[in-house]
C-alpha cells in the first residue's frame, strides 16, 4: 500500500469556503479502506493542525514544512532551528518592520506587524485570533523553534531581508501580487516538506516511490518532488503546477477525489 501526502490550505481546506470539500472525505476514506497510510503535510504546526487532524482517518502529519513529524501521536523527528538564527530573524524583523510568526510544537508568537497582518486578514474580528492562542514575541523564552513566517509589506520589501537572513536557515519565498499575502517560509537548514516525507517513509519502512504528494504552494514543491508521484491542484500557483508529475482539477471541481481516482487509490 502507498503512503499518501496532503497539504490543508488550498488543497484540502479551500479558503474560499474555508471547509474541506465531501468529495475529498470521500476519497480519504476511501484510500483509507484501501489500506493506503494518510498524513497531513503542512505548514503549520501541530497545534494549527489539530482542528483538521482525525486520529481515525490520519496515520500522522509532517508539521512545520518537514520541522516535526508525528506516526499515530508520537513524535518521529523534530528539527528545531538554531536558537541564534532565531534570535537573529526576530532582530531582524524588528529593525526591517517585517510581520513575523514563529512555531515550535505546539506554541505561537507573533511581533507586532504580524499581529496586525492576521487581524487584518481575519477582518478585524480579534476574538477569532486570541482563540488562537498566539502569544506576542515579548513572551518568546527560548523554546525550540520549528518554522518561522515572514510577511511583506511595500515598506518592508522581500529583498532587504532575504540578503542578510543567517545561513543556517532555509528559506521558501512566496510572492504574490497582493502585499499582504506575500512572505518568506524559514526553516532549519535542508529542512522542507520533501525531507520531512522522505523521514516518514524511512520510519515506515517503505520506498519513497509509493508515495504521493497533493499541494498547490511553493513550499509544496519539494514535497512533490520528492513523492513518488506529485499531484499539483488546479488552482496551485503556476510554478507549482509545472513542476508536478500530474495536475489535477480545482479544490472546488472535486480536485482531490478526481485525482485519487485516477491513479486507483480507491
Amino acid at each position: 500500500m502507498s503512503a499518501l501526502f496532503f497539504d490543508i490550505d488550498n488543497t484540502l481546506l479551500s479558503h474560499r469556503t474555508f471547509t474541506v470539500p465531501k468529495s475529498a472525505e470521500t476519497a480519504l476514506w476511501e484510500a483509507k479502506r484501501n489500506g493506503h497510510f494518510l498524513f497531513l503535510a503542512s505548514g503549520r504546526n501541530i497545534s494549527g493542525m489539530k482542528e483538521y487532524y482525525d486520529p481515525d482517518l490520519f496515520d500522522g502529519m509532517v508539521s512545520s514544512s518537514g520541522g516535526l513529524g508525528m506516526f499515530h501521536g508520537e513524535v518521529i523527528y523534530s528539527h528545531p532551528m538554531d536558537l541564534a538564527d532565531t534570535e537573529r530573524i526576530i532582530y531582524l524583523a524588528r529593525e526591517y518592520g517585517t510581520g513575523l510568526f514563529m512555531q515550535a510544537k505546539d506554541s505561537n508568537w507573533m511581533n507586532p506587524p504580524g499581529y496586525a497582518r492576521m487581524l487584518r486578514y481575519l477582518k478585524n474580528d480579534e476574538e477569532a485570533l486570541n482563540k488562537r492562542g498566539i502569544q506576542m514575541i515579548q513572551e518568546y523564552r527560548g523554546e525550540p523553534v520549528l518554522k518561522m513566517d515572514l510577511f511583506f509589506t511595500e515598506s518592508s520589501r522581500a529583498d532587504r531581508i532575504l540578503d542578510v537572513l543567517p545561513e543556517g536557515v532555509e528559506k521558501c519565498v512566496t510572492l504574490s501580487e497582493i502585499p499582504e499575502q506575500a512572505g518568506c517560509e524559514v526553516t532549519r537548514k535542508g529542512i522542507t516538506k520533501g525531507t520531512g516525507v522522505r523521514e516518514m517513509m524511512e520510519y515506515l519502512g517503505k520506498d519513497i516511490r509509493d508515495s504521493y504528494g497533493f499541494g498547490d504552494s511553493e513550499n509544496d514543491l519539494a514535497m512533490l518532488k520528492e513523492c513518488g508521484t506529485g499531484i499539483a491542484m488546479g488552482n496551485a500557483m503556476e510554478l507549482v503546477r509545472r513542476e508536478a508529475d500530474y495536475v489535477t482539477a480545482d479544490i472546488e471541481e472535486d480536485g482531490i477525489y478526481q485525482a485519487m481516482k485516477h491513479f486507483g487509490l480507491f
